[in-house]
């Protein structure tokens, strides 16, 4: 009975530890809520393809609930994200999106990432009076195996997104942040949808650009 109980307790954890959700965030206290009539998507990424794919996939999500947002990679010239811009710069970029018709910006970029082992969280997760050598052993062991070539078992990204309004009568006024952490499946696309479900899950409970 011993061993099942544990094997079930290893299994969870090695679930839940893998885990997307958000970490954390802040909503202007001044804002209760807030609808845009065009927003500009914008993915802080060096590589091209994968900033391409992030915008594409989180405009189809927010046209699915008939959210107009536009990528940026359609708004800006090329020579934009090639050359550093000044304060000055940045301000006539935000005339040009006032005259367009846009109301606010949603910015992401990825703060880091970090290699996590499935045996390191029940170091934590599993102590008892009655432990043996053995189980304590059995679940440390990766502190060696780890030197000898073996694999992280899962990646995590952290990544943070910004929602700013940039109405006329305000100056880039910042309504929403949030740190959300995932969990790295191997394929950029499930990565995105996975950022995806869990930012409009806070979005809708914050109305912001998404309502029920």
């Amino acid at each position: 009975m011993k061993i099942i109980i544990y094997g079930v307790f290893i299994g969870f954890l090695m679930i839940s530890c893998s885990s997307s959700k958000l970490i954390q965030e802040y909503k202007n206290s001044n804002t209760d809520f807030f609808q845009s009539n065009k927003t500009l998507v914008i993915g802080l990424e060096a590589d091209f393809e994968a900033r391409k794919t992030f915008e594409k996939l989180v405009i189809e999500a927010f046209e699915k609930e008939d959210v107009r947002a536009v990528k940026s990679i359609d708004f800006f010239e090329t020579s934009f994200t090639k050359a550093q811009q000044s304060k000055e710069e940045l301000n006539k970029i935000e005339e040009s999106l006032l005259n367009s018709g846009f109301e606010a910006i949603l910015i992401t970029k990825i703060l880091g990432k970090e290699k996590r082992y499935y045996t390191s969280t029940l170091l934590h997760g599993y102590m008892t009076s009655d432990q043996t050598f053995g189980e304590y052993y059995y679940v440390n062991q990766y502190l060696y195996l780890k030197q000898k070539g073996w694999k992280e078992d899962y990646t995590i990204y952290f990544v943070e997104t910004s929602l700013y309004c940039i109405c006329p009568s305000k100056e880039r006024e910042l309504l929403w942040r949030g740190e959300i952490e995932i969990s790295d499946s191997k394929s950029i696309k499930k990565n995105i949808n996975k950022y995806i479900k869990i930012l409009f899950k806070s979005l809708k409970e914050n109305e912001l650009l998404i309502h029920e």
